[in-house]
């Protein structure tokens, strides 16, 4: 644990001005991109930051690169991610994770400006070698948004570069859906328009729920949607590298000519393509269901399954053969 103070006012840094449109430029293994809110407060700009000692230590980046999202970066104009009144007390590297340790002052922040906040500082820090995944901690508690954990964060939980330009951006994603035969899936890729505050893991899954015939470029394809249509959104949580999906009971509404596995799997193995995810739970209204149609064990953490998919196997077998994936 390192005791984190509101310093490095005296600071003397070497800064190269940037704006986001600079952050696929390459940089040296001392330089950092830091991210700032720009003067308008909806997006997100950034500044080349060098640090102070060029042999890489973890610790030492980490302290001087939240001391550097506690100012208004070199221009001086630009809003400071973490503002004076929101201490950090504490953070803690583990393996790859990264912990940080608000006081509960933080939970005074605004919708937007959280997002843009926590979005500016898992970028920066996420650049840090031996850090993929950040969590935010209030007062020892995780971060809670609307009574669900926000959990772990990764470079990839945010869509794309939040920039005050332009919120509307078009990315490039994959997405399973079901062949004509509604027995296996089929992986896509597609672009995708997204406002960029949603966070990745709820897009891809929205547009599972909308289906193929809703993207122009996947109309003729043969391929069937599957999640049903009314299915709602409760949340998404990726901790300890699970995406937790609750959805409303409209999901048991299941689709006639879709099996239940490739329901499943579709959601599955979209999911999996994230960086930051290796399994999946669901849970419906908040609770967890032992069955989901002819799908056993829907209770249990589901993995990617490559069998299900068009292709890698003729034929799906049936019970025990047939729920491939799941972690016991």
């Amino acid at each position: 644990m390192k005791k984190i103070w509101v310093l490095f006012f005296s600071m003397c840094v070497m800064v190269i001005l940037s704006s986001c449109s600079y952050t696929n430029q390459e940089v040296e293994s001392n330089e950092y991109k830091v991210f700032y809110i720009d003067k308008n407060g909806s997006g997100l700009t950034c500044e080349i930051y060098k640090t102070k000692v060029p042999t890489p230590d973890t610790v030492n980046v980490i302290e001087e690169l939240l001391g550097k999202l506690q100012t208004k970066g070199e221009r001086g104009k630009l809003i400071n991610p973490i503002e004076p009144e929101i201490e950090i007390s504490d953070f803690e590297i583990k393996e790859n994770q990264l912990s940080l340790y608000f006081t509960a002052t933080y939970n005074n922040k605004e919708a937007l400006d959280e997002i843009l906040s926590r979005a500016a500082i898992v970028k920066t820090l996420c650049q840090v070698e031996g850090v993929e995944l950040i969590e935010f901690y209030v007062e020892d508690q995780p971060l809670m948004l609307e009574g669900n954990a926000v959990g772990l964060m990764s470079k990839d939980t945010f869509v794309d570069d939040l920039t005050p330009d332009d919120t509307e951006k078009s990315k490039l994603v994959t997405l399973y859906f079901s062949d004509s035969s509604g027995r296996f899936l089929k992986e896509v890729s597609t672009d995708v328009t997204y406002n960029a505050t949603e966070p990745l893991a709820k897009l891809l899954v929205e547009k599972l729920i909308d289906g193929p015939d809703e993207m122009e470029e996947l109309k003729n394809m043969e391929l069937l949607p599957t999640v049903p249509k009314k299915t709602k959104i409760n949340s998404i949580t990726i901790r300890d590298n699970i995406c937790y999906v609750d959805v409303s009971k409209d999901f048991l509404e299941l689709l006639t000519n879709v099996k239940s596995d490739v329901i499943v799997y579709s959601i599955v193995n979209t999911l999996c393509e994230l960086s930051n995810v290796n399994r999946v739970q669901f849970t419906i209204d908040g609770e967890q269901h032992e069955k989901y149609g002819e799908t056993d064990n829907f209770n249990t953490p589901y993995e990617r399954n490559l069998d299900i998919i068009a292709g890698a196997t003729e034929e799906l077998g049936t019970g025990e053969e047939n729920i491939l994936g799941i972690i016991e």
